[in-house]
């Protein structure tokens, strides 16, 4: 909200951005230092990607659309802000992804860890075992605050 504006569902595309990014390149796309000039970078500059030569990273003609698509300072112009999540599963990016076969948790992954049981410690152990949680990470006075607001927003 460094505009002052609120937010709405665009939020999650700029994010899935933000995020497409950071996995491809390493770094957050406006990422600096200087808090003040992270911010001015977010609010003003344009997506800028590696020199592949320069810097050994490379992203694809379509990764780099979608991104810059995602990232669009006005978020009206973003993509997905007309046609959700639809529109962007549309972009030549995901041309070769089996949407119905995601969807369906059918996919094999291209890669998956060789995971010990010392790397899985740090993990709630009922989330490991795929036992069913339903306690929530909420402490239980801040339930009941939560439960006693939770119509304040209705209608926002």
């Amino acid at each position: 909200m460094l505009n002052g504006e609120g937010h709405d569902h665009t939020v999650d595309w700029w994010t899935l951005g933000i995020l497409l990014y950071e996995m491809l390149v390493g770094i957050p796309p406006f990422f600096n230092k200087n808090k003040h000039k992270m911010y001015f970078l977010i609010k003003e500059h344009k997506v800028t990607f590696p020199v592949p030569e320069k810097h050994n990273i490379y992203v694809s003609p379509d990764a780099t659309d979608l991104i810059n698509k995602l990232l669009m300072k006005k978020k009206d112009d973003r993509i997905g802000a007309k046609g959700g999540v639809k529109e962007i599963l549309e972009h030549p990016f995901f041309k070769e992804l089996d949407i119905p076969a995601m969807m369906a948790k059918k996919l094999t992954p291209g890669y998956m860890p060789d995971i010990n049981d010392g790397e899985l410690k740090y993990f709630d152990q009922r989330l490991i075992k795929d036992q069913t949680v339903e306690m929530s990470v909420v402490p239980a006075d801040r339930q009941k605050l939560i439960g006693k607001n939770k119509n304040q927003f209705d209608g926002f």
